[in-house]
């Protein structure tokens, strides 16, 4: 499979980028996998995670529970970018269809927003492995998120 092009959807405000890179940076798993946000756009979400031990199954491809856990947060954050700053969302429920083994370099989990409402939305993602230039579809994904009023961040500590 060919490279699709990332979604040409209008920027966002910085403040929601910004809410958004935040939001990004508290998940653990994220960041200790080594993801990183790579393009946000209204109703789009980029993450990129390079292949390493941290992500593997033993057979030398990413474990698919981190495909899954990737397509969810992309789906995630394409639909935080589509709620006001007092609303956070949360997964209610996504399946994920596994294609083609994650052999590759990189994986890339491309959401999309396929309706925002006041209570759910819906979202799709596309994952993608990378290997010496070579994209292919490994997954695909449809989620749905919960709109939920805003509460203060628990602690992290117990």
């Amino acid at each position: 499979m060919v490279n699709t092009p990332v979604s040409h959807a209008a920027p966002l405000a910085d403040a929601v980028a910004a809410k958004i890179r935040a939001s990004f940076d508290k998940q653990g798993v994220m960041t200790h996998w080594g993801a990183q946000l790579s393009h946000l756009a209204e109703g789009h979400c980029e993450i990129s995670l390079p292949f390493s031990d941290r992500v593997n199954q033993q057979h030398g491809y990413f474990h698919g529970g981190v495909i899954g856990a990737i397509a969810d947060s992309a789906g995630g954050y394409a639909g935080y970018t589509c709620i006001t700053p007092d609303k956070e969302l949360v997964t209610a429920e996504y399946k994920l269809n596994i294609l083609a083994p994650g052999k590759g370099d990189t994986l890339v989990g491309r959401g999309q927003v396929v309706k925002a409402g006041r209570t759910l939305i819906i979202a799709t993602a596309e994952l993608f492995v990378v290997e010496n230039g070579q994209w292919t579809l490994c997954a695909l994904m449809q989620q749905t998120l919960f709109v939920l009023a805003a509460t203060p961040p628990a602690s992290t500590t117990r």
